[in-house]
């Protein structure tokens, strides 16, 4: 299964579930498309996978290339790892999926880790949905969350939320392979526990999460 990456960050979390889903033995190749240097293009290099580099001009535009390249790539679907806006045709012709750091319909945009804990919180999460045309509105399809206190610092957050991604990165790949629809379950890490719904279906993708959230490294 070849999988359409756009991004332009690290890509810390994109690497942990990928480490996840080989310890897995399962299959995953992916096309990656990054808009400026960054770590995960250079992640996409070492190891092998299909990436290219869109300069962003604008979201009509970069969606059309972006477009182009995931179809001749053999791609249908797409994560984003994003903070700029993508749009027709590319939404239209490609099923796109983002991870939002925050429980939409809450602290929609470009903030939502800080938002939230400015918001002072008390239960903290993030949201696996698909893109339309509107900024976080495309529909839901599962959510992580965990209870935090009212001292946890935003550098706490973000670790959290990191987390947060790698799961929700797992469950789009359950998801897309068609299985049924996993159960909520709740995952204890030393950041926190985690309460996912669904949860992870697939019981050796599971298990390798649950190796890997033993010891949560920085993100």
């Amino acid at each position: 299964m070849r999988l359409g990456i756009i991004g332009s960050s690290g890509g810390s979390a994109l690497i942990a579930a990928t480490e996840c889903l080989k310890r897995a033995s399962l299959p995953i190749e992916y096309a990656v498309i990054t808009d400026r240097p960054c770590g995960m293009e250079d992640w996409a290099k070492e190891n092998g996978y299909a990436h290219n580099r869109i300069e962003y001009s604008g979201a009509e535009a970069f969606s059309e290339k972006a477009l182009r390249y995931l179809s001749s790539n053999g791609c249908s679907r797409a994560l984003l790892f994003y903070t700029r806006r993508v749009t027709f045709p590319l939404i239209s012709k490609v099923d796109v999926w983002n991870i939002h750091p925050a429980l939409l319909p809450s602290f929609r945009g470009l903030h939502g880790v800080r938002d939230a804990i400015t918001a002072h919180v008390r239960i903290y999460g993030a949201t696996l949905h698909t893109v339309d045309e509107g900024l976080d509105t495309g529909p839901i399809k599962a959510q992580v969350a965990s209870a935090i206190d009212s001292k946890m610092s935003l550098a706490e957050a973000q670790r959290l939320s990191y987390l947060h991604k790698v799961l929700l990165f797992l469950i789009w790949y359950d998801i897309l392979t068609g299985r049924p629809e996993g159960r909520s379950r709740v995952y204890t890490a030393p950041v926190g526990d985690v309460i996912a719904s669904p949860g992870i279906w697939l019981p050796a993708l599971n298990d390798s999460f649950q190796e890997f959230i033993k010891n949560v490294p920085e993100a």
